[in-house]
């Protein structure tokens, strides 16, 4: 934490674990979710395992019915050697997508694009992200981000 404005870390730390729950959907599960010994569903006192700690994997199953659809997995937001997230994505960006919602990888096209793999059928859209909750975190304060 050398140089790191301590209030703002325990500002994001409490956003990210107690308001957000980003470890919820960026684990690859409950059975990964908590350390071992530490799952408080079993009446243990909570340990996050920070062996998988927002390091993606959920798969939240396939958005239709339909026979090989696409499945949407929850993307690693573990930070690189630089602190920001994987993918290099600033804090601008990040609002970006808590904001709007939008897809600044866009690994999931609309199925109508010249990608033929990973596309999502109409309706929808794949310059958005699908399973995150961003259209509740729109609604926070400039101030609580």
């Amino acid at each position: 934490m050398a140089g790191k404005n301590r209030a703002l870390v325990g500002l994001g730390s409490y956003w990210v674990n107690a308001i957000a729950g980003c470890n919820d959907c960026h684990s690859a599960g409950p059975q990964t979710q908590y350390a071992p010994g530490g799952n408080p569903y079993f009446g243990q006192s909570k340990v996050t395992n920070a062996a998988t700690y927002v390091g993606g994997g959920r798969d939240f199953g396939p958005l239709t019915t339909a026979p090989g659809a696409l499945h949407i997995v929850s993307r690693n937001l573990t930070p690189d050697k630089t602190g920001l997230p994987v993918g290099g994505r600033s804090f601008s960006e990040l609002r970006e997508i808590l904001k709007t919602g939008t897809d600044l990888d866009h690994l999931h096209p609309t199925g109508l694009s010249s990608q033929t793999t990973n596309c999502l059928p109409a309706p929808f859209d794949g310059n958005l992200l699908q399973i995150m909750p961003w259209p509740v975190y729109q609604s926070m304060a400039e101030q609580a981000m």
